[in-house]
Parts: structure tokens; C-alpha cells; sequence
């Protein structure tokens, strides 16, 4: 069972630091404008990608 422990413990610390960073991510792009129209390109480009597929069908 210490391994098991270990593993959680282990992917625990690995979450934990993935969504500092995507924290860190999130608040650079929110505070800087012009890297929130790659964003935006890129959302509008899948809502019509998959709208797209959707009427395709």
C-alpha cells in the first residue's frame, strides 16, 4: 500500500503544480490585451470548426 500512497501523493504534487501554472498562464494573457486575440482567433476557429461538423451532418 506505500506504493500506492506514494503514487497520490505523487500525481497530487504534479496537479498541484500543472494548475499553478495554468493560473499563471490565465492572468498573463487576462492582463495583456493583445495576447487575447490569438485566444479569440482560436475559439471563434473551433466554434465554427465544429459547427461546421454539426450542420455537416
Amino acid at each position: 500500500m506505500e506504493g500506492v500512497e506514494t503514487g497520490l501523493e505523487a500525481l497530487g504534487t504534479i496537479f498541484t503544480q500543472v494548475a499553478t501554472w495554468v493560473g499563471e498562464l490565465v492572468k498573463t494573457i487576462g492582463s495583456t490585451p493583445l495576447l487575447l486575440l490569438p485566444v479569440g482567433i482560436f475559439c471563434f476557429g473551433a466554434v465554427i470548426g465544429l459547427a461546421g461538423r454539426l450542420i455537416g451532418r
